[in-house]
């Protein structure tokens, strides 16, 4: 257990928060999008944010998808890509709402003395509810380029090993909770990252990982001081 949970509104005043949004063309709808999640002390926020997206962080972290996370600025006009490539070209970040995961993720930073955390997903779509999102899931599933919400789909590679990096440079925390229809989307994310120091609370033999943030209290402070330990 830890010693003491930091509110909200300290972490705020410690941490920035900045996401990459975009819209993607699938399957004959446009679909709302966030690729990568970046947390970063206030004083090292560059002048242009997206210069965060080429520097090592101390900390990587997969979760299940953005859920409601939304920019607190107007977005660029771009076209909604239809590829791979076109997801990374002309990458930004912008000020972006943080939620109650986040703020775990921002606590195990303050307890660690870390700086800078990615959080990535296993999917990019930005669907709050957790049924529609797996039913969302299942129907992209049975299209020729239904993968590209996925940064672990296969048709994101080079993506996938910048926002990464190798193997080693940081801990990687895994947390993208317990419903078993994640399971093909968790298994290729673990098959990409052999090789990384993982840590998250395991349930059973995976492939899924304890979400960081329960609805109860006892259970945010547990999960928070058992990945505290291992990270020791």
């Amino acid at each position: 257990m830890v010693s003491r949970v930091i509110p909200a509104a300290e972490l705020k005043a410690r941490f920035g928060v900045f996401g990459y949004f975009y819209r993607l063309a699938l399957g004959g709808e446009l679909l709302g999008c966030r690729s990568v999640l970046t947390l970063v002390a206030h004083e090292d926020v560059p002048g242009d944010p997206a210069d965060l997206l080429e520097a090592r962080p101390d900390l990587l972290v997969v979760m299940m998808n953005p859920g409601s996370s939304r920019p607190l600025v107007a977005l660029p006009e771009r076209p909604a890509a239809t590829s791979a490539e076109a997801i990374w070209r002309g990458r930004f970040l912008v000020p972006t709402r943080p939620d109650t995961t986040q703020y775990q993720v921002m606590r195990i930073m303050a307890a660690k003395g870390f700086r800078h955390a990615r959080v990535l997903n296993l999917s990019d779509l930005r669907e709050p509810k957790s049924p529609l999102l797996l039913a969302r899931l299942a129907g992209l599933a049975a299209l020729p380029d239904g993968a590209l919400h996925s940064l672990f789909g296969g048709m994101r590679e080079g993506e996938r090993r910048a926002l990464l990096g190798e193997a080693g440079a940081a801990p990687l925390l895994l947390g993208w909770g317990q419903n078993r229809g994640l399971e093909p989307l968790a298994r290729r994310c673990l098959e990409g990252v052999r090789g990384w120091r993982r840590v998250g609370v395991m349930i059973g033999d995976g492939p899924l990982y304890a979400h960081p943030s329960p609805q109860l209290q006892r259970l945010k402070e547990a999960w928070l001081g058992e990945v505290l330990r291992q990270l020791d």
